[in-house]
């Protein structure tokens, strides 16, 4: 079963910011520390002007970098400290700091988190798998499954 969500967010007037911003992100950890257990590359996509972010992932991860004319694509092997900065490090001033994180199986992409972690497409394993993920997620979270 294929599952897309969108959590509620809004933008800020409090803060300079052109993207959204959910009440918190506590969803992110339980959802990412579940597929990463079936996971065996990580993929994150910055904007290229988001230098912090990228320098802060390249600077304590061996990675790939691809960088185009407007995104900077990194890719990482899954190891403890891939799961460190996904799971502890994944904000900065209550902002998430990637634009797209996608866990990767064999180049199958079978988690996808888009929109500063506000977009999310996945497959379920089973129904049990698609509560789960319900479960954690924000109330008022928007769910489409087909």
């Amino acid at each position: 079963m294929e599952v897309q969500f969108t959590v509620p967010w809004s933008y800020s007037d409090e803060v300079d910011t052109t993207f959204p911003l959910p009440d918190d992100y506590e969803y992110w950890r339980p959802l990412v520390k579940h597929f990463l257990e079936r996971t065996d590359t990580v993929e994150i996509h910055c904007w290229n002007e988001e230098q912090e972010a990228i320098q802060g992932i390249q600077s304590v991860l061996n990675s790939s970098v691809q960088v185009g004319s407007h995104m900077t694509i990194i890719e990482i092997s899954n190891d403890k400290n891939v799961q460190d900065i996904l799971l502890n490090k994944y904000k900065k001033n209550n902002r998430f700091k990637w634009f797209t994180v996608n866990l990767m199986f064999h180049g199958e992409v079978i988690f996808h988190s888009g929109h500063w972690a506000t977009e999310f497409a996945f497959t379920a394993r089973n129904t049990e798998e698609a509560l789960w993920i319900q479960g954690v997620t924000p109330r008022n979270t928007d769910f489409f499954f087909y």
